[in-house]
């Protein structure tokens, strides 16, 4: 059966939350495709990915022989992937159900959408950290991840990826946002208040750090505590760097199609093309 949904989740020393993970993407439909990418755990987790592939034929494991972070991963598994959409989902969090036949049919009818964002459902958070239902962390959170979001594979390709330059191998999970930002620059994502994740708040992973270093006043967000890599701009050139790649990248690929729209077989390309059509005047 040819997938109709991948599903890419970077692999890190998870063994212990993987099958759950898994358990809530194969429950989703039948043509979905797992991919799991173990960036070299020392848990047992590589060799428990690659008996779930021989178990089932909707999974693919890979298995990287350097350890090279989140986005990293997320790009292989994307290159491995056979589906015309992709989604993605850590390794310790949940899909919910229904979110896979939700997204794709907002997509299916609504061509001029690139991607669909559903509601994420916080789970497990520390006391000290509680974030209400109308705390705008919550918002920023909702708006700048990708595991609550499913995408056009062709356009998850056009922009790039994923950063994984050494900039974005921080407990901040930026690459998520940098991704989202170049997305929504050039494309249109659509948002709907369907469940897509159950997130598990870690108290040592992204989410609990960026919770712990921020605060609300009057409504707004400020940021307590700043990381090197945040005083010294390093993150903000990253940021740039990606961006103006991801421009270019859209720009040529507009030009490209435009020439060829007459002539195009390639289905993932004509895809490309309508998308790329559609936002021809964002910017």
């Amino acid at each position: 059966m040819i997938p109709t949904i991948s599903c890419v989740i970077p692999v890190y020393n998870g063994k212990s939350h993987l099958a759950r993970a898994v358990a809530s993407v194969l429950a989703q439909r039948p043509d979905v495709q797992i991919v799991l990418v173990d960036d070299c755990s020392t848990d047992g987790s590589r060799e428990l990915a690659l008996d779930m592939a021989r178990s089932d034929p909707r999974i693919i494991a890979v298995s990287l022989g350097k350890n090279r972070g989140q986005g990293y991963a997320r790009n292989v598994g994307v290159a491995a992937s056979d589906a015309p959409y992709v989604t993605f989902l850590d390794q310790d969090d949940e899909h919910a159900p229904a979110w896979y036949d939700h997204a794709i049919e907002v997509l299916q009818g609504n061509p001029r959408f690139a991607a669909v964002r559903g509601e994420i459902q916080l789970m497990d958070v520390p006391d000290d950290l509680n974030v209400g239902p109308t705390d705008p962390r919550r918002t920023m959170m909702f708006n700048s991840t990708v595991w609550n979001m499913v995408m056009h594979k062709v356009i998850y390709q056009v922009l790039g990826g994923c950063p994984s330059s050494p900039a974005f191998r921080t407990q901040q999970g930026a690459e998520d946002a940098c991704l989202v930002v170049s997305l929504k620059q050039h494309f249109e994502v659509a948002k709907t208040s369907q469940l897509a994740s159950r997130h598990y708040v870690n108290i040592g992973g992204a989410t609990a750090y960026f919770l712990r270093r921020t605060r609300v006043v009057r409504g707004r967000i400020e940021f307590t505590e700043m990381t090197d890599k945040e005083k010294n701009g390093t993150l903000e050139k990253a940021f740039s760097e990606f961006q103006a790649d991801a421009s270019t990248n859209v720009s040529v690929l507009r030009r490209t199609l435009k020439h060829r729209s007459r002539g195009i077989r390639n289905v993932m390309a004509g895809i490309a093309f309508k998308l790329l059509g559609t936002f021809s005047g964002r910017r």
